[in-house]
């Protein structure tokens, strides 16, 4: 079983609770068993399976690069809005 970290976004289709625990070897079961415990969040996180753009996904403390990643046996797996911008975007302003 994960501990699956939900973000404030998602959180109304989840019951408002910030984790659920959810069951699977590898990315794509714990978010199919997390789909089916709460049915339309995986459409927010996935999309053409893949991750969808705005969508960033780790698994501890590292990212996961797709449905395939490992899910150990305890593990957090964390959802987060990803976070577009940076130094180039402050160039562009800048310059």
């Amino acid at each position: 079983m994960a501990t699956v970290f939900i973000p404030a976004v998602l959180r109304p289709l989840v019951g408002g609770v910030s984790t659920v625990e959810a069951s699977g070897d590898v990315l794509r079961d714990v978010l199919a068993d997390l789909d089916r415990q709460h049915p339309g969040i995986l459409d927010r996180i996935v999309e053409n399976g893949a991750f969808r753009p705005e969508v960033f996904v780790a698994i501890g403390s590292e990212e996961a690069f797709g449905l395939d990643a490992p899910v150990p046996a305890g593990a957090e797996v964390h959802i987060l809005p990803a976070i577009a911008g940076g130094s180039e975007g402050a160039e562009r302003k800048a310059g």
